[in-house]
């Protein structure tokens, strides 16, 4: 039953946001930002969500884009953990609201 669901899951996020992962990555973030509230990075999200870092990082990315998360400066150069903040507003809201109305 989970199977299933997760796969309606990521057919409904290839056929609204064009990626299969979004709605994972987007779900993971809100509930990392809810635990702590403090930034996450691509292996954070990638971890909570069962998904490769390469899988979440040009959804990050896209999400940064959009204007929905920024990122940090790097602590200890440019080689350091990228971390990034949710911007909050009726963007990211919107996002949070379509990827929990999804299956499972």
């Amino acid at each position: 039953m989970q199977i299933e669901a997760a796969d309606d899951r990521r057919s409904l996020s290839a056929a609204i946001f064009g990626n299969r992962a979004a709605a994972d990555v987007i779900r993971a973030i809100v509930e990392l930002t809810q635990m702590d509230n403090q930034g996450v990075t691509t292996r954070m999200v990638a971890r909570h969500a069962g998904l490769g870092d390469s899988i979440v990082r040009p959804v990050m990315l896209r999400l940064q884009s959009a204007g929905t998360l920024t990122a940090r400066p790097r602590d200890s150069g440019p080689r350091s953990a990228l971390h990034y903040d949710v911007k909050p507003g009726v963007l990211w809201d919107a996002l949070r609201r379509v990827t929990e109305a999804m299956p499972g």
